[in-house]
């Protein structure tokens, strides 16, 4: 039989993690999943692998994968977690504020998307 305690003990740190990732869920997942929606209506998408899971099983399939890539963050937070290095919480800063302000970049670049009909990684390829 299996030990429930064992199970129970490896969810505890769930409620600190959402916590932890809140401008994660805002920005990366919900924020980027609505705009991406919408700014469809007025232009493709860009990353080539996202346009072809997209296209094959429909915009919510995009929500699937952030919430797979989710999962990834939550064990690299318990692995974190778990390593006794001084490095640890920066790392843990680094990754989850890196995630955020990439969802915020997503976001930004979605809503240009929509109310100016050219984005911002288009400006970006004519400026460099």
């Amino acid at each position: 039989m299996h030990n429930t305690n064992q199970y129970v003990s490896q969810f505890a740190d769930i409620p600190d993690f959402i916590r932890d990732i809140k401008y994660i869920i805002v920005f990366y997942v919900i924020g980027d999943f609505l705009t991406t929606a919408h700014a469809l209506n007025y232009g493709f998408e860009e990353n080539a692998f996202l346009a072809v899971v997209m296209q094959n099983y429909g915009v919510g399939s995009l929500l699937v994968l952030k919430i797979l890539f989710l999962a990834i963050v939550y064990w690299n937070y318990v692995m974190l977690k778990d390593t006794d290095s001084k490095w640890t919480d920066l790392l843990w800063t680094l990754a989850r504020k890196g995630i955020a302000a990439g969802g915020m970049f997503l976001v930004v670049n979605n809503l240009m998307v929509i109310f100016m009909e050219c984005s911002l990684v288009q400006i970006l390829h004519t400026v460099v």
